[in-house]
């Protein structure tokens, strides 16, 4: 190091006055003395505010930059993983004097649904019959090829017993248990979740219908559900949905009529409402609005949960 010049880049100015005005004081000469055999020069460092814009840009880049990607020899390209779909499994079983049933709802891709319904021929608790449905599910899952299934039941103790936050305390549910966390490795994912009742009626009505019926050993039954309208329906019907109309066409003077039938009824905004004692106005539903509004408040519990039945019929 005698034979080169040294450098020495520091911000600190006392250190910079130490080595060009040495001072003879103490340990400060000592260090003067230790230092004065090397050729040192104090240089003040240069400032980097042309390097940090080009390092901002970079870090940055905008969308009008054209940044070149180059492939390194040797380099994999990423692949985008596809995400396999997930199906949905609803089941439910059931138990009753003549045996047990299951019921079984598979919803797949563009709302593919299949459904499947079996008869227990042997004496089960309801527990049983739960864990039944759920291993015929998941097994039907299997065979579809499903990857994700997302699993529903309105049964808490089978689904806490799989999630392992109940204990299996019946001996006859630990080899359903079993077999049934055996079946479940075999999906790349699955998630266990309870619903209510009211949301788990398809597998339900399955169940319930398949333990109602007498079915031998290697016997089947075909059963066809359609869609039929009431055979009394008819023009009757339909001059009924027409009475808004009338009492509206009352209202307005369009038609003669007695003040006593019109006197409970205000038209608001082109709507027909009828004027209760107390002043709450209802308004005026046709049959059809009347039978889907009725299947809609039926869906939930009346006077559980929510409110009251009468309240949300108004």
């Amino acid at each position: 190091m005698l034979a080169h010049q040294i450098h020495l880049i520091s911000k600190s100015n006392p250190l910079k006055y130490l080595m060009k005005n040495p001072i003879p004081s103490s340990r400060m000469t000592r260090w003067i003395l230790a230092l004065s055999e090397f050729d040192i020069q104090v240089v003040s460092p240069t400032a980097k505010k042309s390097q940090a814009l080009p390092e901002l840009l970079a870090a940055f880049p905008t969308t009008g930059m054209n940044v070149k990607q180059s492939e390194l020899p040797g380099e994999l390209q990423e692949v985008a993983s596809i995400e396999e779909p997930e199906w949905e499994l609803m089941f439910d079983g059931a138990a009753s004097a003549k045996g047990g049933g299951i019921g079984v709802v598979l919803t797949g891709l563009e709302s593919q649904v299949l459904t499947k319904t079996c008869k227990l021929l042997y004496s089960c608790s309801n527990n049983e019959a739960e864990y039944e449905a759920l291993i015929v599910g998941i097994e039907m899952a299997e065979k579809e090829d499903v990857k994700r299934l997302t699993i529903k039941g309105d049964s808490r103790l089978v689904i806490q017993q799989l999630k392992g936050e109940f204990a299996v305390k019946e001996p006859a549910l630990v080899k359903y248990r079993t077999k049934a966390q055996q079946i479940l490795r075999k999906f790349q994912a699955y998630r266990l979740e309870h619903v209510a009742h009211s949301q788990n009626r398809y597998a339900y009505a399955l169940a319930t219908l398949a333990s109602k019926m007498d079915i031998q050993k290697d016997q089947q039954a075909i059963i066809t559900v359609e869609a039929r309208t009431s055979t009394t329906e008819g023009r009757s019907c339909e001059k009924e949905d027409d009475w808004i109309e009338d009492i509206k066409a009352r209202l307005t003077g369009q038609q003669m009529t007695d003040y006593k039938i019109i006197r409970h009824f205000h038209i608001g905004e082109g709507v027909l409402y009828f004027k209760a004692p107390t002043g709450v106005l209802a308004r005026c539903l046709s049959r059809e609005e009347a039978n889907c509004k009725i299947r809609e408040v039926h869906e939930q519990i009346c006077g559980v949960e929510g409110a009251p039945l009468a309240r949300r019929l108004l």
